[in-house]
């Protein structure tokens, strides 16, 4: 999990809130950003489309700032492949009804009050990394991380257009959700249903 980045976005969290001190023990110092500005955040998840990230959002970010169905309709013209979370101290039912469906539509991960024990909104987030880690990409980067250095900088894909791209390039192609990411992955998933309808109980490495 130490490879997932978890973006707060957050305009009233310091540094040595209690729970991003317990982010940081479960992901890694490193890996826990926080964001107080709402268009800083996205710039940061922005600039590192290619990771696996978490996004941990508020949904009221303060005036002139975009809000939390602004900023997650930005995301989603980008990418589907990140999980976004609201992390709120609004009470659920001040929330508009247009909203919610929004974020339901937008596939947003979960909503969770602010207020709630630190435990609950860490299993929430738990749950969110294990679905990240159970994607088609990252068990396409596992693999690829078994490689030597060599296989991974070998021409992998060549396109009809002549375009050539490596094992890690694919991962970079699929997190960005470029066409041809989204045909290596459905390749991937016809494949791996192929194999489970074929009646083979054992895959190789």
């Amino acid at each position: 999990m130490k490879s997932i980045k978890i973006v707060v976005i957050h305009d009233n969290m310091k540094v040595t809130d209690p729970l991003l001190f317990s982010l940081r023990e479960r992901f890694g110092t490193d890996n826990v950003i926080l964001k107080e500005v709402s268009s800083e955040g996205l710039e940061y998840i922005f600039d590192n489309l290619t990771g696996k990230q978490i996004v941990l959002l508020d949904y009221d970010l303060g005036a002139d700032q975009p809000h939390a169905p602004e900023i997650i309709r930005e995301i989603r013209d980008r990418t589907s492949l990140i999980q976004i979370i609201i992390f709120t101290a609004k009470q659920f039912s001040s929330i508009p009804y247009e909203y919610l469906i929004e974020f339901i539509n937008n596939e947003t991960f979960g909503i969770i009050q602010s207020t709630a024990d630190i435990v609950d909104v860490l299993s929430l987030v738990d749950r969110a990394a294990h679905q990240l880690e159970t994607r088609v990409d990252c068990v396409l980067e596992e693999w690829i991380s078994k490689r030597t250095d060599s296989e991974k900088r070998k021409p992998y894909i060549t396109t009809k257009a002549g375009a050539v791209y490596t094992l890690s390039d694919l991962i970079v192609e699929i997190r960005k959700e470029t066409k041809l990411g989204q045909q290596v992955e459905k390749s991937i998933l016809q494949l791996a249903t192929e194999l489970l309808t074929s009646g083979k109980k054992e895959l190789d490495d």
